[in-house]
């Protein structure tokens, strides 16, 4: 496990190694911010809905209220869906520098989304139609991972470079250090669950949990591969999705213990965001050998994939 003690400039490499790998050399890859849907709805390998050809793979975030709308995040901005995945559009959110690798939405404002990342803080109050810069006094701006409470109104949690896990009650207005624990230092995903339950994608560590808001962490059951990715079900805090680069793996037991899930035409599964009132509910993005991300949907967490 890559720890608090673990040189910065090492860790940002390992951190870069991972998010962008697959995007050098991609055939037609698109600006940032603009979708590329190649596959026609439901028409690719065993229902593959969609493909996105940004140069990098982020995250996701499902409606709380409308589990068609899905918000996608990459460094470039955000992507809307209104239809499951099938088509993407653009938001207000285009820039080469408006980064998203974290994005979350509450249950109790489904209206709101946060996304932050690379030196960026954002907020929409429209669903992801349009976006504001924010200025949260963190100690950095560096933001790898962040997360929205889905039971708690103003609860953000925020993964910051060389500083830690960082806790806010009042919408990013304010924030805390969580806890002063050992903590990994290559953390590149945060997602939350009901109660005070958190998860955290760390590289080389894997997935690890904190029952108390961020407060304490501990190791979960070891995967294959790198993390990439971690995704909780907002409504049972023992169902949680990790993608690696050697693919999907699901858990129903707070990551005791993992099970691997096939995603069709395989690849590095990473981006994953879970159904905010359906635990089995998941889509994923699989960046596979042509260098797209391919979008895939599954309603029973991940034994089948195709439209719902």
């Amino acid at each position: 496990m890559l720890w608090g003690g673990v040189a910065a400039v090492g860790v940002a490499a390992i951190v870069i190694f991972a998010l962008v790998r697959l995007a050098g050399g991609s055939d037609g890859a698109t600006d940032a911010g603009q979708p590329a849907n190649n596959a026609a709805p439901g028409s690719g390998t065993s229902g593959e809905l969609s493909q996105i050809k940004t140069n990098d793979f982020h995250s996701m975030a499902v409606s709380p209220t409308d589990p068609n709308l899905i918000l996608y995040g990459h460094h470039g901005g955000v992507l809307r869906s209104t239809d499951g995945g099938r088509t993407w559009s653009k938001t207000s959110l285009t820039g080469e520098t408006d980064d998203a690798m974290g994005m979350g939405i509450s249950g109790a404002e489904p209206n709101v989304v946060y996304a932050a990342g690379h030196d960026t803080f954002f907020k929409s109050t429209d669903d992801g139609q349009t976006w504001k810069s924010l200025k949260p006094d963190l100690p950095g701006r560096d933001i790898h991972g962040m997360a929205v409470a889905p039971d708690k109104a103003g609860r953000l949690y925020a993964n910051v470079v060389r500083y830690g896990f960082y806790r806010s009650e009042d919408g990013g207005e304010t924030w805390r250090k969580a806890g002063t624990g050992a903590y990994p230092a290559d953390v590149i995903q945060v997602s939350a669950s009901n109660g005070d339950v958190v998860y955290v994608a760390s590289v080389q560590g894997g997935v690890l949990r904190s029952d108390d808001a961020g407060g304490t962490f501990k190791g979960t059951g070891r995967l294959a591969g790198s993390v990439l990715t971690v995704a909780a079900s907002a409504t049972d805090p023992n169902t949680v999705y990790a993608g690696t680069d050697s693919g999907l793996f699901a858990s129903t037991d707070g990551g005791r213990t993992w099970s691997a899930r096939s995603v069709p035409g395989n690849g590095e599964v990473m981006v994953s965001a879970v159904s905010p009132t359906k635990p089995l509910d998941l889509t994923v993005v699989a960046v596979q050998a042509d260098h797209a991300g391919h979008v895939f949907r599954s309603v029973d967490g991940g034994a089948t994939w195709g439209p719902s």
